[in-house]
């Protein structure tokens, strides 16, 4: 298996795990606690849990110059902390369906950064697949109902912002990753986007609930799960991928989320927001699907 298709694998893993992030925020929010608290947990025990893991396996991981502090500062406060931020208030405001498929706008403006930020070639491909997407997207919120757009202008909004904060995530990245170690710039990245989250979620108030082993239980769970664990297996595989690809190989994300949305969270989804997701998988689809050029120069050896 190859550089490039191994980079794939993890790529989607990590879209896998995150997809998890809509069960764990409504169940942790159903403790009391506020959508910036639990934003703020998952990247400050992300940042806990892997710079206390490499001070003890690795402490030259910690080791960072100025021109990178600076990276991880930029990556942190917009990757990290306007998208947690963003994305778990849209959550809250139209759930984890609308706001996952809301999350999936992402493709559009990875494309955009891809071909203007790293001069990626915009072949017709890439084109289509994008532009199936974005109507996978809109069909997907509204359901075939588009009065629907306006049902909560502030909750789509964040949803928005939060698509383009996290397709920042590769573009602002890739670069960086390529001269650092990306593990060092995962740690400071979250350490940057929770100093940016403190004083929304204003901690202090909320500590008295850690008194539940339960709650602290799954804080930590939330925080391997959906922060550490995807993080450490997507920056390492940024520099063999192109950006404009990232945002529909990771779709599997939708897939994980909008499954654990109508199972598990009983969120009512349409006929509609179905066929939405499934022209969001054809985009995936005609992403990767190699050139004909391509399938017959392999046939022909």
């Amino acid at each position: 298996m190859d550089k490039e298709t191994k980079s794939y694998l993890k790529i989607a893993l990590a879209g896998s795990l995150w997809g998890m992030i809509g069960i764990f925020v409504q169940t942790l929010r159903g403790f009391g606690l506020s959508a910036e608290f639990v934003a703020f947990s998952r990247v400050f025990l992300g940042f806990a849990l892997l710079a206390g893991w490499f001070l003890i396996k690795d402490p030259s991981i910690l080791k960072i110059d100025l021109k990178g502090l600076i990276s991880a500062c930029v990556i942190g406060v917009i990757s990290q902390g306007l998208f947690n931020l963003t994305y778990f208030a849209s959550i809250q405001r139209v759930g984890t369906f609308t706001a996952v498929v809301l999350l999936y706008f992402s493709p559009v403006f990875m494309f955009l950064l891809g071909t203007f930020m790293y001069k990626e070639k915009a072949d017709k491909r890439k084109i289509i697949s994008v532009l199936i997407c974005f109507a996978g997207c809109i069909f997907g919120v509204s359901g075939g109902d588009f009065s629907a757009l306006k049902a909560d202008l502030p909750g789509i909004s964040l949803g928005l912002i939060a698509s383009l904060s996290y397709s920042l995530m590769p573009a602002l990245s890739k670069k960086t990753a390529s001269s650092y170690n990306p593990f060092t710039i995962i740690i400071y990245s979250f350490m940057f986007g929770s100093l940016m989250l403190l004083p929304f979620a204003k901690p202090m108030n909320e500590l008295y609930m850690l008194q539940d082993l339960r709650l602290v239980v799954l804080l930590i769970a939330f925080s391997i799960f959906v922060a550490a664990m995807p993080y450490c297996l997507y920056i390492p595989s940024l520099h063999n991928v192109q950006v404009s690809k990232l945002g529909v190989i990771a779709s599997v994300e939708l897939i994980v989320s909008i499954a654990i949305a109508a199972v598990f969270l009983k969120e009512p989804v349409r006929l509609g927001n179905l066929i939405g997701v499934a022209i969001i998988l054809v985009s995936i689809v005609a992403m990767n699907k190699p050139p004909v050029k391509m399938i017959k120069r392999e046939i022909s050896q």
